[in-house]
């Protein structure tokens, strides 16, 4: 999917968020406001929803302002405990916080609002139904759609079980699925939610929400590359928004018009648009602002007005910094490098060009050292622990050989008559002593066997992150360097023959740069290290599924826990060794992994509908199945095969999650 295209629906998600699911806006808040007016004798109640009025118009032209209020209206509720207060507060607070760029903190206060939603009386549950939405929404935005789906399908069982007659619940439900589905490439399934909604739209006349189930389907047309039926549509929600007042809904329906507009290759008419989308500033989201002035750039640059299009690239530069979307730095200095190129600057293109490689490197290179100084504390206290041990069984032998010749001093002191009822006594004793002792010893050997195959694993770790990072920041940068440096002498020169030769060459450098990436990125994932275990393991499969064909699925349940990023990286390795497996030597059409957290453990399941193996080959296994035995061990953790020729195979590993912290 291209970059314009997640932009773009990334943006629809964020309206979706702002304008569907704030539950306190438009006629939503009016009916919670003449429902809240009729409670007599409750002054505080009352005061709580006056603060929420004045905030929700100061939402985006003083945001600050705004968060204040609703700070002060969430401690109003709480003296009172006024939970639907509560609920609706913590809520709102959570959208400010998204609104500028906090997602971990939008998605903390959604989480610490969650009891409060479920013991909210209001409407039935909607709270509850909101809170899941949003929490959805930012999943998708972070491209984890199993979650989002999770969240989304939860918030439609509990319309179902609640038999909620509020049409609007299911319009909001139905086209942020459809948004899932459109941010997943799933263009036919997108479609089929959003007709749903759209049916509802039409049905209860609500020209809101058919604004938004426009740019959506817009954004279907966009992935299918239908750019003007993506146009008509947008076009269609720009008429909605402009018609109903909605000055959110008209900006990005607007940026997203300018978006297939640039597309099509029509920078200006896409400028046009762009600046409607922009205007006026101080009114503008701040992701909005990002993405329609990352677009802007790309128009100009296209125009070849490039000294414009610099001013946009570092306008975007400024506002990522302000912010905390930091994730299109890096995409940004690639784009101010193909700039700089273009007007054959190669060494401001080569600084660029550098500086992404360096933004990307600089966070591997800070867990690589963390975790190389974990490594070494554990094996000091490793190295402590088995000298006590030793020390600790010489004690016992000796206290052992003491305690013997005692008893037979004793023995000979007691008599001839206590020998042979003595001599049985000691003979038992020993007998236990020593199988103690041999349990003692066979334990400490498994630990040290543990102990020793966890430093061979995270020592062949640490060796493909030194290579990773040779072929990342030399062999890459140099290459780099070497196409600029042929790319100038390719445009100076003059002999036909001799282009055409240096362009093969630059063609050359290209592919074998690209080979490169994908090595180094098979050594050590920067999205593992950046995102963590689930996004890693989801962006592994997506291009296992895209480069084998097979029809791959991923699926994670429960929350993920804080585990150690060396643990994490082993537990990606078994994801990884596993399903490539199954590529290899399976047969299989279908593979299933799930990752699942539940209260203390962490279980991983493998399941392909392939040709199976025998019982002994599980046993035995080749090379990639004894690696895989050999990293569960190192965490102590238990792996189950079920397999049988012709039937396919089931790999279920599982471990307790205090292990891994």
């Amino acid at each position: 999917m291209s970059r314009f295209l997640k932009h773009t629906i990334t943006g629809l998600l964020i309206c979706a968020l702002c304008s569907v699911v704030w539950p306190s806006y438009g006629q939503e808040q009016q009916k919670i406001y003449s429902t809240e007016k009729k409670i007599v004798g409750n002054p505080d109640t009352a005061a709580f929803w006056q603060l929420t009025r004045r905030a929700n118009k100061l939402r985006f032209k003083a945001p600050d302002s705004c968060l204040l209020l609703y700070q002060e209206a969430l401690n109003k509720s709480k003296s009172t405990n006024y939970i639907d207060g509560i609920a609706e507060a913590m809520i709102s607070i959570s959208l400010l916080y998204h609104d500028k760029g906090d997602i971990a903190q939008s998605m903390n206060i959604l989480r610490i609002a969650k009891p409060y939603c479920e013991a909210s009386t209001y409407r039935n549950g909607h709270y509850l139904i909101y809170l899941n939405n949003n929490l959805a929404g930012i999943y998708t935005e972070k491209n984890i759609s199993d979650s989002a789906a999770y969240y989304y399908f939860e918030s439609l069982k509990i319309i179902e079980q609640k038999k909620s007659t509020d049409t609007s619940l299911l319009l909001m439900i139905y086209g942020n699925l459809g948004g899932l589905w459109v941010n997943e490439g799933q263009f036919d399934l997108a479609l089929k939610y959003l007709m749903k909604a759209n049916d509802i739209a039409i049905k209860v006349k609500d020209d809101k929400q058919r604004g938004e189930i426009y740019m959506n389907i817009a954004a279907v047309y966009e992935g299918k590359h239908l750019y003007d039926s993506a146009i008509w549509y947008g076009k269609e929600a720009l008429i909605s928004g402009q018609k109903r007042g909605d000055t959110y809904l008209e900006k990005f329906a607007s940026y997203q018009i300018g978006s297939y507009y640039l597309h099509k290759g029509q920078a200006e008419t896409a400028i046009g648009y762009l600046e409607d989308a922009l205007e006026p500033d101080n009114n503008v989201p701040m992701y909005l602002k990002i993405i329609a002035n990352s677009s802007m750039a790309k128009a100009y640059h296209q125009l070849k007005k490039y000294k414009t299009a610099e001013e946009y690239y570092f306008k975007v530069l400024n506002l990522n910094q302000e912010s905390n979307y930091k994730t299109d730095i890096a995409a940004t200095y690639n784009d101010l490098a193909s700039l700089y190129a273009d007007i054959k600057d190669y060494k401001s293109a080569l600084k660029y060009k550098d500086l992404s490689s360096a933004l990307k490197d600089s966070a591997l290179n800070a867990e690589r050292i963390q975790a190389t100084s974990q490594m070494e504390v554990k094996y000091r206290m490793s190295e402590k622990d088995k000298q006590l041990v030793k020390n600790q069984l010489l004690l016992t032998q000796q206290e052992s050989k003491i305690k013997q010749k005692n008893i037979w001093l004793g023995s000979i002191l007691g008599g001839l008559l206590l020998l042979s009822a003595l001599s049985f006594t000691i003979y038992t004793g020993e007998k236990r002593k020593r199988k103690l002792q041999q349990t003692q010893m066979a334990g400490m050997q498994k630990e040290q066997e543990i102990a020793q195959l966890k430093a061979k694993l995270n020592g062949g770790e640490e060796e493909r992150i030194r290579i990773a990072r040779e072929l990342h920041d030399g062999i890459m940068v140099q290459f780099s360097s070497v196409k600029m440096n042929l790319s100038c002498i390719l445009d100076n020169s003059k002999d036909p023959v001799e282009k055409n030769v240096l362009n093969n060459i630059v063609v050359q450098l290209d592919n074998a740069t690209r080979e490169l990436r994908k090595s180094a990125h098979n050594l050590m994932p920067d999205m593992l290290l950046e995102e963590g275990l689930t996004e890693a393991v989801h962006y592994f499969l997506s291009g296992l599924k895209q480069g084998s064909g097979m029809d791959i699925e991923f699926h994670q349940y429960g929350d993920p826990p804080k585990i150690l990023s060396e643990y994490e990286l082993m537990l990606y390795r078994i994801i990884q060794e596993l399903s490539q497996n199954a590529i290899k030597h399976s047969k299989a059409t279908k593979l299933l992994v799930q990752l699942n957290y539940r209260e203390n453990m962490l279980s991983i399941t493998v399941e392909d509908n392939g040709i199976g193996f025998a019982e002994r080959s599980t046993r035995s296994g080749g090379i990639g199945l004894k690696n895989i035995r050999s990293r569960v061990l190192s965490l102590n953790g238990n792996m189950e095969i079920n397999s049988n020729p012709g039937v396919g195979s089931t790999i279920y590993i599982e471990f307790d999650i205090q292990n891994l912290k």
